[in-house]
């Protein structure tokens, strides 16, 4: 009876085990406190993804690049410390005017992290949905041109009505903007590496 006892106590921890290694734990770290974190929670929702649990954090408004792969860093030792380490970690960073980015680089290479840029900024994956443009824009014409395609209702938050379904036209002209791009590539204005993101959600990757 004793060791019956002992297999009933053991299978809850079992089951929760098993349900861990069903998932691929996924860690996404944004530089914006607002825009990249409801943008990726919402296209998660409606991937649907299965095998794949989604964790989305920001740098609580640190603007430096570094600072953002240093949170996923934190995060990671912390995951590990659990015993429940992340499959992948991943941040988002723009170029902007950040000095420290090829620092961010070299340091988000060294521990595993895919660190995914935007040059100029993240909008630009947004616009992407609906308008294939690859001209150079700055930062102004991004956000003029976001506001023209009503993608945002307020200030930094997605309208209700943003076309997620359309991700895969934006994967298309990001591949055509940048051909090469990749983790830690800081491509030429316009260029993005969302697209990896995009697989990863999907579990491609």
């Amino acid at each position: 009876m004793a060791e019956l006892s002992r297999g009933r106590s053991n299978a809850p921890g079992r089951a929760r085990r098993a349900r861990r290694e069903t998932y691929r734990r996924i860690l996404v770290v944004a530089e914006g406190e607002t825009t990249e974190k409801q943008y990726v929670e919402l296209l998660t929702q409606k991937l649907r993804s299965k095998g794949v649990n989604v964790s989305v954090k920001t740098a609580h408004g640190a603007s430096d690049p570094v600072s953002v792969v240093r949170k996923a860093m934190q995060m990671q030792a912390a995951a590990r410390a659990l015993a429940e380490p992340y499959y992948q970690s991943v941040c988002l960073v723009d170029v902007d005017d950040h000095a420290h980015l090829d620092s961010a680089i070299e340091l988000a290479e060294r521990h595993g992290i895919l660190l995914l840029i935007s040059n100029v900024k993240f909008e630009l994956w947004l616009l992407w949905h609906v308008d294939a443009s690859t001209g150079a824009k700055t930062s102004r014409q991004l956000d003029d041109s976001m506001s023209r395609h009503g993608l945002f209702q307020k200030k930094k938050h997605l309208a209700a009505n943003f076309p997620f379904e359309r991700y895969e036209a934006a994967v298309r002209v990001a591949r055509r903007a940048d051909p090469d791009l990749a983790p830690g590539r800081k491509g030429s204005n316009p260029s993005t590496a969302l697209p990896i993101l995009v697989d990863i959600l999907l579990g491609k990757t």
